[in-house]
C-alpha cells in the first residue's frame, strides 16, 4: 500500500504562503546616552567652538569712613571647547530595501542613532581629545571615602564648599543595583538600607550609565556641566555614494563637545578604599 500523501501545512510550498510577522530590529548592543541625557545640561550652538568665560575677582574689603576703596583684579579666563564629529555609514543593497516586509531604512536609522548615542556617552566620559572630546572621567577631582557612603558625602561636601550643588550620582547600573542591596545590620533585621537607592538616600538622582567602568562612580552638578551640541544626530541617505554597487548609503552624524569650565563646582570621581566587609552607607553593610 503506497504511503499516504503528506498533508498541506504551514511548511508546504517552503512556507512562503505563511510569512512571518517581522518585529522591529533589536539592537543587541547597549544603546542610548543616559549620562549625556540626564547628568549634563544641553547647550545648543551654531559655531564650531564654544568659549566659557570665567572670572575669579578679588573680594571687596571692609572699610572705615573715608578709607580709599581698593582696586581689585578680575581674574578673568576662558575655557574653550571645540565640537567633535561622531559619524558612521551603513550600506544597504537596493534589493534589501525593496524586497523586505518592513521599512528597513527607518529601522536602520533608529538602530544607528541608538548605537551612536551610546558612543556619545563613552566619548564624553573617556574621550582622549582630538578627534574625541576631552573626557570627564580623567578630569574629575577625587572624592575619597572609606566606603561608598563616605565618598558620596565627601563629593557632595566638596562640591558645596566650592559653591556648587551636587545633583546626580552616575555609575554602572550593576554598581547601583549592588548598592541598593546593602543591608541594615544594626538591629538584626537585615532589611534594605537604601530601598530607594543609595543616591536618593543622599539627595542625588541616580543615573545608570552602561558605558562607565565599574570602578568609575561620579557625582555631578548638572547646572555646571554642558553638552555642547553643534548638530544633533541626523540621518541622511544617498543613492549615489555606492552607485556602482547598487546600494543605498545611510549616514548618521552629529557634532558634540562637553563644557566643564568650573570643575570644583561640577564634578567628583568617588574613590572607595577597598575592604573585605565594609559599610556602604551611614547604616548599612555590603551584603
Amino acid at each position: 500500500m503506497p504511503p499516504a500523501p503528506p498533508p498541506v501545512t504551514t511548511g508546504s510550498f517552503q512556507g512562503v504562503l505563511h510569512p512571518q510577522d517581522v518585529t522591529n530590529i533589536l539592537n543587541l548592543l547597549v544603546g542610548g546616552a543616559p549620562f549625556c541625557g540626564n547628568a549634563l545640561t544641553r547647550y545648543p550652538t551654531a559655531r564650531h567652538a564654544v568659549a566659557f568665560p570665567t572670572a575669579k575677582p578679588d573680594r571687596p574689603a571692609w572699610l572705615r569712613e573715608m578709607d580709599p576703596i581698593p582696586v581689585v583684579g578680575l581674574g578673568d579666563d576662558a575655557d574653550i571647547v571645540a565640537v567633535c564629529k561622531l559619524a558612521s555609514i551603513v550600506l544597504m543593497s537596493n534589493e534589501s530595501v525593496g524586497d523586505t516586509e518592513v521599512n528597513i531604512t527607518n529601522e536602520f536609522a533608529e538602530l544607528m542613532r541608538d548605537s551612536a548615542s551610546a558612543e556619545l556617552d563613552r566619548g564624553i566620559l573617556y574621550g582622549g581629545d582630538d578627534p574625541e572630546p576631552r573626557g570627564l572621567v580623567a578630569a574629575a577631582l577625587p572624592a575619597p571615602g572609606a566606603d561608598l557612603g563616605a565618598a558620596i558625602t565627601a563629593a557632595i561636601g566638596s562640591i558645596g564648599d566650592a559653591g556648587g550643588t551636587a545633583t546626580h550620582l552616575a555609575a554602572r547600573p550593576s554598581v547601583l543595583a549592588n548598592a541598593r542591596n546593602t543591608r541594615d545590620l544594626t538591629d538584626g533585621s537585615n532589611r534594605l538600607a537604601f530601598p530607594d537607592g543609595i543616591g536618593a538616600a543622599y539627595g542625588l538622582e541616580e543615573v545608570g550609565v552602561p558605558e562607565l567602568a565599574a570602578a568609575d562612580i561620579l557625582v555631578t552638578n548638572k547646572a555646571k556641566l554642558w553638552l555642547v551640541t553643534r548638530n544633533d544626530f541626523q540621518v541622511d541617505y544617498s543613492r549615489d555614494y555606492a552607485f556602482d554597487r547598487d546600494a543605498i548609503a545611510v549616514r548618521i552624524r552629529g557634532r558634540f563637545a562637553v563644557g566643564a569650565p568650573d570643575l570644583p563646582k561640577a564634578l567628583r570621581k568617588l574613590t572607595v578604599q577597598p575592604a573585605g566587609a565594609q559599610t556602604a552607607g551611614p547604616r548599612g553593610k555590603a551584603a
